[in-house]
């Protein structure tokens, strides 16, 4: 049984990523990843310009002319730099152009006006309220590195760097199937025995929110037929993950189809929830996961496992935030697998804390209506006590 971090890097190890990639305009591009560096089109800013409101001026023209200049045309957006004349002052607005020969821009807030001329303070400073050219970045700078994700503010900083289109990665084909003669649809009656099915719609999900294409593969029984025959075209599709059949069960039968058709590098790991945990390879482009049945368990190993793994996929290094936090409530347990237990995160007085939810069974999906993080409790460890700091996961941002 492998360690989470022996797991994790015996399926990175073993990622064939993405070879392929295509341009896509910046609107389409939102949660893709980079294939090739990505480099600013133009300066920015592109020409020196004003900060403020105000008044453009040349600073030594202030003392010369005893701080009272004539007012002498104006600077706007969109137009063309003009010549300031000497020993006058121009009206320029936030973002226009500074006319050649000014050095200075001062705030509107801070003139009074004499007629058509204009009465400046003693104190100002040589060089206030500009931007200048390319202070932000230059022509042909890097701005982004293959294997970046792009998220909105990336595509807004593109955009203003003059890109149309971004070279990436296509997107990864999963198919995904959930297992199990006790599983039917939401909405259709129970029978005796049945259950609802819903690991793999939180699959499905979670791989569209990171922007791969993911098929439905459907629900499949616990019969070793159907069962290869859904997966005889696996070698289409760049993962298949199921759900179910990962335990040691007599009608476990997904370990022994992978067998069949593929490698498996590994099957359990020492993680709570999650230990049947499946990984290997079909062919020379497909990996598999075959992920518990249980749904907290599927979830909690969908975060751990096939999000780096995808990640990894596009060319991109996978990345788990783990911050710390303070401990609301105690939690005990006995020690012996890396546990991750399902917790409410909020703060107060600028202190992240964190309570450990009740129901904590993996078969138990009550608590997610108030999980928005998972706290890490180490292999070693017999839980924690309240006040302690422990070290945690946030998976949301959206409960109060």
């Amino acid at each position: 049984m492998l360690s989470l971090n022996a797991a994790q890097q015996a399926i990175l190890t073993q990622i064939k990523p993405a070879q392929e990639t295509e341009f896509v305009p910046l609107l389409g591009a939102v949660g893709r990843f980079v294939a090739n560096e990505l480099c600013a089109r133009v300066d920015n800013p592109a020409f020196d310009n004003s900060a403020m409101d105000g008044y453009a001026i040349k600073h030594s023209d202030l003392a010369a002319q005893n701080y009272l200049l004539p007012l002498a045309g104006a600077s706007s957006c969109g137009s063309a730099p003009v010549k300031l004349a000497s020993g006058t002052t121009m009206r320029i607005f936030t973002g226009a152009p500074m006319p050649d020969g000014a050095d200075t821009v001062v705030m509107q807030e801070e003139i009074q006006t004499q007629g058509d001329r204009i009465v400046f303070k003693r104190d100002v400073r040589l060089g206030e309220n500009l931007r200048y050219r390319g202070e932000d970045f230059r022509a042909n700078d890097v701005l982004y590195q293959s294997g970046r994700r792009l998220t909105v503010y990336d595509l807004a900083l593109l955009s203003a760097a003059g890109v149309a289109e971004v070279p990436v990665y296509r997107r990864a084909r999963v198919l995904v199937v959930a297992t199990g003669d006790e599983l039917v649809a939401p909405g259709t009656p129970l029978r005796p025995g049945q259950i609802y099915e819903s690991n793999r719609l939180a699959t499905l999900l979670q791989l569209q929110a990171l922007g791969v294409t993911a098929i439905d593969g459907g629900t499949v029984r616990d019969d070793i037929t159907a069962l290869r025959a859904l997966l005889k075209d696996a070698a289409d599709y760049d993962f298949v993950i199921t759900s179910g059949g990962a335990s040691v069960g007599d009608h476990d039968l997904v370990k022994q189809i992978f067998a069949e058709i593929g490698e498996i590098n590994f099957w359990k790991a020492k993680i709570k929830p999650g230990k049947p945990i499946a990984f290997g390879l079909i062919g020379a482009r497909t990996h598999f996961f075959a992920l518990p049945g249980n749904p907290v368990s599927s979830l909690v190993t969908f975060k751990l496992f096939v999000e780096p793994a995808l990640t990894a996929w596009h060319h991109a290094q996978p990345y788990q935030m783990e911050i710390s936090a303070r401990a609301v409530n105690a939690f005990q347990r006995q020690p012996g697998r890396m546990e991750f237990v399902r917790a409410y995160l909020h703060t107060e007085r600028g202190q992240l804390l964190a309570t450990a939810l009740p129901g904590q069974g993996s078969h138990m999906l009550g608590t997610l209506k108030n999980t928005n993080g998972l706290i890490r409790v180490a292999e070693d460890s017999a839980g924690f006590d309240v006040g302690e700091e422990v070290t945690v996961t946030p998976l949301r941002l959206d409960l109060g």
